[in-house]
């Protein structure tokens, strides 16, 4: 009974390990947006001001150049109390990466200003991400708490595209439960409550799915190697009962 408990809390510590650092965000701070150019890039539509028309595929060269968007608009299935951006990608994704605009360097929210939802219908949305919080006194800030899905990572200083309004910056890195061909980026909890409901991005492109950390890994092995000695424990027992 001792062993099955331990086994027991063996699998459930690997479950709260696993679960912690699905949910950690991990800051880099490198200025080189040629790291972080996207293989596919969505196409930025549902918006009415910026440096470019609706819609808009952004590419490395313009992304590099720090282009914009902002200024959404209404969406159906989701509130129209938010201004949408529509984000559509050619094939449905789990893994995207958000290119911010940062076009109010030293503001706390600006690199954290947006709220993500998921459609494959553009009808039915599923609430993704949302800022509640952000963290610091002034750049780098870092998020402070958030609903649905951290972002894995966030490289949270300017990368130069220096663009006409901003900067790309605080370039995120998302991979969500499901799939999804259409994302909605609406102003987060943090921009409104700071004033600034209205989201500037340069892009969305397709991420990389993360490794599976290091330590995560070490401690699947231990709980292996525990299981099976007591599997062993247990075969022996029984031969000698």
């Amino acid at each position: 009974m001792k062993r099955a408990l331990a086994v027991l809390g063996a699998a459930t510590f690997v479950g709260l390990a696993l679960s912690d650092a699905a949910n950690a965000t991990t800051y880099t701070s490198d200025p080189n947006l040629a790291d972080f150019f996207s293989p596919t890039y969505a196409t930025l539509s549902n918006f009415f001001a910026g440096d470019v028309s609706s819609p808009y595929t952004p590419t490395n060269a313009t992304l590099s150049s720090g282009l914009r968007v902002y200024d959404g608009g209404a969406l159906t299935g989701l509130s129209p109390a938010n201004n949408w951006i529509l984000a559509t990608l050619p094939n449905a994704s789990a893994a995207i990466r958000v290119f911010p605009n940062i076009d109010h360097f030293g503001s706390q929210y600006d690199g954290f200003q947006y709220t993500i939802a998921g459609s494959n219908d553009l009808t039915t949305w599923t609430a993704l991400f949302d800022a509640t919080s952000v963290s610091g006194a002034g750049e780098p800030f870092t998020l402070g708490s958030s609903t649905g899905t951290a972002p894995t990572n966030v490289n949270n200083v300017g990368t130069p595209g220096f663009g006409p309004g901003g900067e790309v910056g605080y370039i995120a890195d998302f991979t969500f439960a499901s799939a999804y061909k259409y994302y909605a980026f609406g102003a987060g909890t943090v921009a409104f409550a700071q004033g600034n409901p209205d989201q500037a991005l340069s892009a969305v492109g397709i991420g990389a799915v993360p490794e599976p950390s290091t330590w995560a890994m070490l401690v699947i092995g231990f709980a292996g190697v525990g299981f099976m000695a007591y599997r062993r424990t247990s075969k022996a027992a029984m031969r000698f009962a």
